[in-house]
């Protein structure tokens, strides 16, 4: 294995492990938040997430045009001090970016550690996701009929 190479796995490794860090972080600033406002955090990631998946490519997200030849863009950086904050609605757009951002990275990421990275966001998301729906639904309303769950019927 080529030097470079070795060099190159070692801070891939170790973005990982940063960023692995940064989500317990965001997982606090998130779950800390009054009900209402993790509703609005929820909202605010699921756009965050749509307009990364429309950057080429998305994990660039956030990051200034002469930053975007590095690696890694910056858009995880700024975010993380969005969540650090003590306003909460900066606060809350940090959460956003964050999460859409390092979902993006970890999706395509090698790097040791990346998946379980990627499994974590993915839950947090769908977390925040969970906290949005049941809102949208009334009580004593029944699911919307959806293909997997007539197949369980069947």
């Amino acid at each position: 294995m080529k030097p470079l190479h070795v060099v190159h796995r070692i801070l891939a490794m170790t973005r990982s492990m940063k960023l692995s860090r940064q989500l317990r972080e965001v997982e606090n600033a998130i779950f800390s938040l009054p009900r209402p406002l993790s509703r609005q955090v929820a909202n605010i990631a699921a756009r965050e997430l749509e307009l990364a998946s429309r950057t080429n490519p998305p994990w660039m997200y956030g990051t200034p045009l002469e930053d975007q030849n590095a690696e890694w863009g910056t858009g995880a950086d700024i975010g993380i001090a969005r969540v650090r904050s003590d306003n909460p609605h900066v606060r809350m757009r940090g959460i956003g970016m964050w999460l859409a951002v390092v979902y993006h990275e970890s999706k395509i990421s090698r790097a040791a550690g990346s998946d379980e990275l990627h499994r974590n966001v993915m839950r947090v998301v769908r977390q925040l996701k969970e906290r949005i729906e049941p809102a949208a639904m009334p009580s004593g309303t029944a699911a919307p009929v959806t293909r997997s769950n007539t197949a369980a019927v069947a």
